[in-house]
């Protein structure tokens, strides 16, 4: 990247802060708001399997699962949503005008999406969402959480090459993107740890991306009971129906494949010795407290 597009990227950057803390001086993140629907929100450190889930839920007939909307962990932007979900910015610009906070906008939003899908739990993934947990769970009393954890050694294989897509100019459109490992696994343990903070809430639900594609049917009985649902075998046919929307798989195009555990252990052919220890030193305590490992010695296998 040169140092004009890295000046422009940082002034942009700059420009949605401000727009997001006007937003949040006029109240649009009143944490007094409350919401009547019962969602399901799905959130983890990115590459951890969510937009696998996602897709999964999505073929249920009661739930809709759109492309992300970054609504609760990141600053507020229209664009952001506009592009991946086909909706006219003009449209969302008027639906947030007849808001008096973000709870508002996101139930109107909500509502129009589920008419539009026939369907009545919206499912919103996000993997920022994490970050944003004890939030959420305020603002929504009958939503629940559910939080997607993968063995950090593989996580940081598919940080360091993502995201490979974002929205640009009203496009979505494809970018490079390379992160050192000490960034990826620093990420990792960052937002794993938010998730672990609500691991006891009675409406969060800790999935590991290992349990789910290596036992996919019973991964999916267990959540399907704690939404409160029906397991249906369609959730695990692929074949199903594709989303029409343009950034439904955004960032990850093989979501909608068939479920496979061929990523499991892909660190041991994609990290060196040197990333190993780049690793260790950051997060290589959380991989033994969540039971991956039980000591470093990994490292040099």
């Amino acid at each position: 990247m040169t140092l004009a597009h890295t000046v422009h990227a940082r002034l942009k950057w700059r420009s949605e802060r401000k727009k997001d803390q006007r937003l949040q001086d006029a109240g649009w993140y009143d944490l007094a708001a409350r919401s009547h629907l019962a969602p399901v929100f799905i959130g983890g450190c990115g590459r951890s399997g969510t937009t696998l889930f996602k897709e999964l839920l999505n073929r249920h007939s009661l739930c809709a699962c759109g492309p992300e909307t970054s609504l609760y962990g990141l600053p507020h932007n229209l664009q952001n949503i506009s592009v991946p979900w086909d909706i006219d910015y003009d449209h969302l610009k008027a639906m947030q005008k007849k808001s008096r906070n973000l709870i508002e906008f996101a139930d109107a939003f909500a509502m129009e999406f589920l008419a539009s899908e026939g369907k009545q739990i919206w499912v919103e993934k996000t993997p920022n969402n994490v970050r944003a947990i004890e939030k959420i769970l305020t603002w929504y009393p009958k939503g629940k959480f559910i939080h997607l954890i993968r063995d950090g050694r593989d996580v940081v294989c598919s940080l360091r090459h993502h995201p490979k897509e974002r929205v640009k100019d009203g496009k979505i459109v494809p970018i490079k993107t390379t992160n050192p490992i000490s960034k990826c696994a620093t990420r990792w343990l960052n937002d794993t740890m938010r998730g672990l903070a609500f691991k006891s809430h009675p409406r969060c639900l800790e999935v590991r991306y290992e349990a789910l594609t290596e036992a996919p049917e019973e991964s999916l009985l267990r959540i399907c009971r704690f939404i409160g649902i029906d397991f249906e075998p369609q959730m695990l046919d692929a074949a199903g129906t594709k989303s029409r929307r343009s950034g439904q798989y955004m960032n990850n195009h093989n979501a909608s494949d068939s479920i496979s555990a061929r990523s499991i252990a892909r660190w041991k052919t994609d990290l060196t010795c040197g990333e190993r220890e780049d690793f260790v030193n950051i997060s290589g305590e959380l991989l033994i407290a969540l039971g991956y490992v039980n000591d470093h010695s990994w490292v040099k296998s």
